[in-house]
């Protein structure tokens, strides 16, 4: 344990006791050290509470006290360090709800009160803390709307607010927030459309906003997002061709649409994603045939297109050599299943039934030597099994 005589150390300016076996409680008497600038007790078994007291160092610019076993609420009094620049209470146990005064620290550069059990609202007083560059308040129970204030953060570049209880809309000032490279708001129950302005996050590499309840359309302005590599919408509520101008985003590896309405054909510019391993546009309404051009994306690992209404026939895909899942049951496909797909060494996923395939399976099947998962029911398929 820590003990309270540490309060001795008048003098101390840095205190590191981080990736310790430490226990016990944090003394309160640690409020004394007045000329402490760094306090890191990260990584340790720490219990109870975060004493108050601590709000007393008004010195202090970096308070870590993440990764421990500390429960009760977040103290009102460490909207007292002016000076803080660095506060770090995540993957703790702590309850309550932010307290608003937190909005005080002016200087503060990172805030992260993850993977707690935090509820009530996000303070619209964040808007005051006008140098952060990183916001995670991820993996808590926090209830009500996204204060549109949070678009006043111009140097931020990481916000997430994913899995909590969120409602409302996204807001649209999060669109000013032009230095944003992670956006992450998923497993929310967040409403509404996607706002457009969203398009204008011209750095953003990582944009997830799937298991919400949003509606209308994929924005057209997404097509500016042209540093994007993560879009995940999975599991909303979507609708609407998906726009052809996601073609233009060459740096993408992984793209989930899945678990939409989205309608239409698979826009004619995806070959155009080179760099793209993730294609999961499955249990959709999406029509007309697969692209024969997807055949040259030869960095893709999974092909996700099931349950759709996609027709024709499958192309041959030779050129996918990483290919490890191809999934694309419950469609309305015809035609012969391409002996090339036993080619793809590194299939280890292959599901092509509830279609309307015909003809034989193919011998080269058995050059299949990672397949762990082959199936092929309710189709149409005729002939001696290889």
């Amino acid at each position: 344990m820590i003990p309270s005589q540490i309060s001795y150390l008048s003098k101390l300016i840095h205190l590191d006791l981080s990736s310790n076996q430490f226990s016990g409680k944090i003394p309160p008497e640690i409020g004394l050290l007045a000329n402490l600038k760094v306090l890191q007790l990260g990584k340790n078994q720490l219990n109870g509470s975060v004493p108050p007291e601590i709000g007393h160092l008004s010195f202090l610019n970096d308070l870590s006290l993440n990764s421990n076993r500390l429960d009760g609420p977040i103290p009102a009094s460490l909207g007292n360090l002016k000076n803080l620049e660095v506060l770090y209470l995540y993957n703790n146990l702590l309850s309550g709800s932010i307290p608003q005064e937190l909005g005080n620290l002016i200087h503060l550069l990172e805030l992260c009160v993850y993977t707690n059990n935090l509820t009530g609202p996000i303070p619209s007083t964040f808007g005051n803390l006008k140098k952060l560059t990183l916001l995670f308040a991820f993996c808590n129970q926090l209830s009500g709307p996204i204060p549109r204030e949070i678009g006043n953060l111009n140097f931020l570049d990481n916000l997430s607010f994913r899995t909590n209880n969120l409602s409302g809309s996204i807001p649209a000032s999060l669109g000013g927030l032009r230095n944003l490279k992670l956006l992450h708001l998923q497993q929310n129950q967040l409403s509404g459309p996607i706002p457009e302005e969203l398009g204008n996050l011209e750095f953003l590499t990582d944009l997830e906003l799937g298991q919400n309840q949003l509606n209308g359309s994929i924005p057209v302005s997404f097509g500016n997002l042209t540093n994007l590599e993560i879009l995940h919408v999975r599991g909303n509520q979507l609708s609407g061709p998906i726009p052809e101008v996601l073609g233009n985003l060459e740096s993408l590896v992984i793209l989930v649409l899945s678990e939409n309405q989205l309608n239409g054909s698979i826009p004619a510019s995806f070959p155009n994603l080179v760099n793209l391993r993730y294609l999961i546009l499955s249990t959709n309404q999406l029509s007309g045939p697969i692209l024969e051009e997807l055949g040259n994306l030869k960095s893709l690992i999974n092909i996700d297109l099931s349950e759709n209404h996609l027709t024709g026939s499958i192309p041959a895909f030779s050129n996918l050599v990483n290919l490890e899942f191809l999934i694309l049951h419950s469609n309305q496909l015809s035609g012969q299943i391409p002996e090339e797909l036993g080619n793809l060494e590194p299939l280890a996923n292959l599901d092509l039934s509830r279609n309307q395939l015909n003809g034989s399976i193919p011998s080269s099947f058995l050059n299949l030597v990672n397949l762990r998962s082959l199936f092929l029911s309710n189709n149409k398929l005729s002939g001696f099994i290889p």
